[in-house]
């Protein structure tokens, strides 16, 4: 299973202001978004991201697959493609190969993010990287000690101010 990672970062590299309002989003940026979900149609948040945006923005709403990492055991959604879990990174990604996926984007956060990197399963990246800079904010990683040497596969122009590079991690 190819699994890849799209998210915005402040220029100065954190994934969330300290008030963790998305109000410096590009409108590039959430077309984008939207476009990759619907393109993997399996798309992996923690349960912060999936707080922000549900129920109104949600990336898949009637196919596809959408897995919440919680330890929040009475989590519910009304939206059909949501499935919470507190299985380690191996175990969603088997999941998701049994439900016939071959491919899935993980959106945030940094703990989801965080522990399929760990587990040594990301094999891309897709940063879109915003005009802002933060004093504080949420970092990328949280609790990951290995370094990942990228290949920069790609670079596009998204508006005035807003570029997305895209990185292969090399294994």
């Amino acid at each position: 299973m190819k699994i890849s990672i799209y998210i915005a970062i402040s220029a100065n590299g954190f994934i969330s202001n300290s008030r963790n309002v998305p109000d410096w989003l590009s409108n590039e940026y959430g077309e984008g978004f939207y476009s990759m979900c619907q393109k993997f149609k399996a798309v992996i948040m923690g349960k912060t991201t999936y707080d922000i945006l549900a129920p109104d923005h949600l990336p898949l709403k009637t196919e596809g697959t959408t897995v919440v990492l919680t330890t929040d055991k009475k989590a519910t959604s009304d939206n059909s493609t949501v499935t919470f879990t507190q299985s380690d990174p191996h175990a969603i990604a088997q999941m998701l190969v049994d439900k016939g996926h071959r491919e899935a984007l993980i959106i945030g956060g940094a703990a989801a993010i965080s522990g399929f990197a760990r587990a040594g399963l990301v094999d891309d990246i897709y940063f879109v990287i915003e005009p802002v800079l933060f004093g504080t904010g949420l970092p990328l990683f949280k609790e990951v000690e290995s370094d990942f040497k990228l290949k920069l596969l790609e670079i596009k122009k998204l508006n005035d101010n807003t570029v997305q590079l895209h990185y292969s991690l090399q294994k």
